[in-house]
């Protein structure tokens, strides 16, 4: 598993690297957060743009920094390194950094003008809104403490939120309700069930062999 690559003892380098990464985690939650009020909030997208954009940036900074890192310790340590267990943390920075791309996208749908605020189904958006954030949060914290037993458990919840998403997918491609309100449903979906993807997968770096790392971002028919 990749958490064995970390375990260094007093190896400060990939200590820092573990500890950037948790970071990169609570920063996309500051920058989901920021995109997703926009649409389920009532924020102005114009008011945020500058910071979601700010935030991302740090992120994006971050994955380059892990980088160079994973290759410096490589090439210190020579043949003393497992390569393909670096090259999986290096995956995992990268999901790290997409969560931030999918928020982005939520930026945008509120720098359209979309708004839920005062809607229906505000409530449910709402709901999914917190549901989203927390997970950012509750994943930094496992990754962090290397808590397998919650990464497990989260795991399940997580595969059952991606069977929701898809759901209301089909819910908004079958509605007879105007394009303007069933697309950007549709689309928000969609950025939710990559960035909760990509959560899932950050957890899969704790609990599964290295070459299933990202077993349970396949659809469930094309699971093996």
């Amino acid at each position: 598993m990749v958490l064995e690559f970390f375990k260094g003892g007093a190896d400060g380098p990939l200590e820092e690297i573990e500890a950037t990464i948790v970071q990169m985690l609570l920063d996309n939650r500051h920058t989901f957060d920021l995109a997703i009020n926009t649409v389920v909030g009532g924020s102005d997208a114009s008011a945020v743009g500058k910071e979601v954009r700010k935030s991302d940036r740090k992120v994006n900074r971050a994955e380059r920094s892990v980088r160079r890192q994973l290759i410096v310790h490589a090439s210190v340590h020579g043949d003393r390194v497992d390569l393909p267990r670096v090259l999986v943390a290096m995956s995992i920075i990268k999901d790290a950094e997409r969560i931030g791309d999918q928020s982005k996208n939520i930026w945008d749908l509120g720098a359209e003008g979309v708004d839920f605020t005062g809607d229906d189904d505000f409530s449910e958006w709402s709901s999914r809104r917190e549901q989203t954030s927390g997970l950012i949060s509750e994943v930094a914290r496992i990754y962090r403490e290397r808590d397998t037993g919650a990464a497990h458990t989260l795991i399940v919840s997580i595969d059952a939120y991606l069977d929701e998403y898809d759901e209301c997918v089909r819910a908004q491609i079958a509605s007879d309700g105007p394009a303007s309100d069933a697309v950007p449903r549709a689309l928000l979906c969609r950025y939710l069930k990559r960035i909760s993807a990509h959560l899932m997968n950050v957890l899969t770096s704790l609990v599964m062999p290295v070459d299933r790392l990202d077993y349970y971002d396949e659809q469930k028919s094309d699971r093996e």
